[in-house]
């Protein structure tokens, strides 16, 4: 099997790792595993089309590109829960106790510590290539409301590269989890999803906020809530969790 990440291309600046990624790939110029890694983003992307803020050479930028072993369609959701898990582990080795804010931001209490953008190409039912975009605040905070860093964590300095020898090194070694069982999976996602089991408020596609509480998420990663007393079913263009 491939290792993950030991080819890895860092640029200083770039539009966006997703975009110059997905480029290579079509111009098949590019090995499975390889990662590129950028100091700076001009146009970096997150969920909803929002835009991904970060400092230059402060923070950890990168896609990771690779082909995985015959995952369908129906299940690619996968991928987003075993790289949202796997980076809980890796916090966990700079003692920092994370969770995943539906559908992928990485949070510290009610503070984003970084994202993940996973993009996928198909081939006929199963994904040729996935490509999995993470932004993650290292050494600087962005100037946004709910914002946090590993170094607001834990008043240590990291270089952004050995974040991402940690995430890798894990990634790697945890890979049965990606291909195993998906109702295991599935289960350790929502072990680490933030705000399970509390009440929350939410704002709907129309302006309307109402509270409901986090039961998990379903086999497509929908967002299973309790709303009054029925259970609801909410994809990500449907919904967003509103921070107070």
């Amino acid at each position: 099997m491939t290792k993950l990440g030991s080819e890895i291309h860092h640029l200083s600046v770039v539009d966006s790792t997703n975009n110059y990624a997905a480029k290579l790939i079509s111009e098949g110029k590019i090995q499975n595993g390889s990662v590129i890694m950028a100091d700076f983003q001009t146009n970096g992307r997150g969920q909803r089309g929002n835009s991904w803020q970060s400092v230059s050479n402060e923070n950890l930028l990168f896609s990771l590109v690779f082909q995985p072993q015959s995952i369908s369609v129906e299940e690619q959701i996968r991928l987003s829960w075993y790289t949202a898990i796997i980076w809980m582990k890796c916090l966990q080795r700079f003692s920092i106790d994370a969770k995943i804010k539906w559908p992928n931001d990485i949070f510290v209490g009610t503070d984003k510590l970084g994202g993940i953008l996973i993009e996928q190409q198909i081939q006929g039912n199963t994904i040729a290539w996935s490509v999995v975009g993470c932004g993650l605040n290292v050494n600087s905070t962005p100037n946004m409301t709910h914002a946090s860093s590993i170094l607001a964590q834990t008043q240590v300095k990291f270089k952004p590269r050995t974040v991402l020898n940690e995430f890798l090194e894990l990634f790697n070694g945890q890979i049965h989890l990606l291909y195993g069982d998906f109702s295991l999976l599935k289960a350790e996602f929502e072990a680490d999803l933030w705000g399970v089991q509390t009440l929350q408020f939410f704002e709907d596609s129309d302006g309307r906020r109402w509270s409901a509480t986090i039961l998990g998420v379903d086999d497509s990663g929908k967002l299973k809530l309790n709303k009054a007393g029925q259970l609801c079913y909410f994809d990500l263009q449907e919904i967003r969790l509103v921070l107070t």
